[in-house]
């Protein structure tokens, strides 16, 4: 009896066991890491830029400068999927965003010397943000970002402008596909060799004000970091001498946020970052009383994709 009585207690504690450590696997499987964004992110950025640019597989700022072309853009072909309509945790909203979301930086060797007259061989790279909207290597971010690249005021990385994944993998830039200035829009086009990359899917319909609001950028060499929010406003302004139309949001990002997708609950794009404006006191302009954070809506860049933004010659 006692035996038997032994017998079945070590059975349960086995059966005890063999859960908990399944437990613990799965716990530690679904863990998230701490990561290291110098080393795993702007070391690396610096040092892949540098390699492409020394196989000469890179296109430059004065190559890619006449590209931005002053009477605009056709509409282009690009593989749009349907907008998702089943909600997802924010937890799950990350994981496929974040897929999705690329480092965009110029990169280059300024070629000044010091003031010892040693000559700067470092690669010089100013990250931004952006995401894929076409699994065959099709990028939106800011055309403040690209015009960051082309615009003489950069000496110091004007040998490539490249994109970077989440993963690490880097591609140069072949092709602005479009841009928009008035709504600080650019598309670039990668080569991605084959590999068939995440993408986000861009809402049909603009948010409201109230709407919930997710966001995964870079801000100031944070990479991928996560905020949510909610729309706060939805007003137009005048940009490039044209009314277009912003979308302000509580959700958080800074410099080196250009350039990212601006999330709704259901996981699909509503917006892209365009800029933020601090509001001060009209009677002491050291107090900030409110920091307004613009982006720019769903419509203006579907808009962009289909109908071009051509003007007359």
């Amino acid at each position: 009896m006692l035996g038997e009585f032994l017998l079945t207690i070590m059975k349960h504690l086995l059966k005890l066991s063999f859960v908990f450590l399944l437990f613990s696997i799965t716990t530690r499987g679904q863990e998230q890491l701490f990561k290291n964004n110098i080393r795993q992110y702007k070391t690396k950025l610096a040092v892949k830029a540098g390699k492409l640019i020394e196989e000469g597989n890179t296109i430059s700022a004065d190559s890619i400068d006449p590209t931005f072309k002053p009477n605009g853009y056709d509409p282009i072909a690009i593989n749009l999927q349907p907008m998702r309509k089943k909600k997802l945790n924010p937890s799950k909203i990350y994981e496929q965003v974040s897929a999705a979301t690329v480092i965009v930086s110029s990169a280059g060797k300024c070629g000044e010397k010091n003031e010892k007259g040693v000559l700067c061989d470092r690669i010089h790279t100013y990250p931004a943000s952006g995401y894929i909207i076409d699994s065959e290597g099709i990028i939106v971010t800011n055309y403040h970002v690209v015009n960051g690249y082309v615009t003489k005021y950069n000496t110091t990385s004007r040998d490539a402008l490249v994109v970077m994944l989440k993963d690490g993998t880097l591609f140069p830039v072949k092709e602005v596909l479009t841009a928009d200035k008035s709504n600080d829009l650019a598309i670039l086009k990668i080569d991605p060799a084959g590999t068939i990359l995440p993408s986000l899917r861009i809402a049909s319909k603009d948010a409201e004000i109230g709407d919930k609001t997710y966001i995964v950028s870079h801000p100031k060499g944070f990479f991928y970091a996560f905020s949510s929010g909610m729309v706060t406003d939805k007003f137009s302004e005048i940009n490039a001498n044209q009314y277009r139309n912003i979308m302000a949001i509580s959700a958080d990002y800074a410099a080196g946020s250009s350039g990212a997708a601006i999330i709704d609950q259901y996981g699909n794009v509503i917006g892209t970052v365009s800029y933020t404006k601090t509001l001060q006191h009209s009677e002491d302009e050291s107090k900030t009383q409110m920091v307004l954070k613009a982006t720019i809506p769903s419509s203006a860049l579907l808009a962009l994709i289909k109908k071009g933004n051509k003007k007359s010659e």
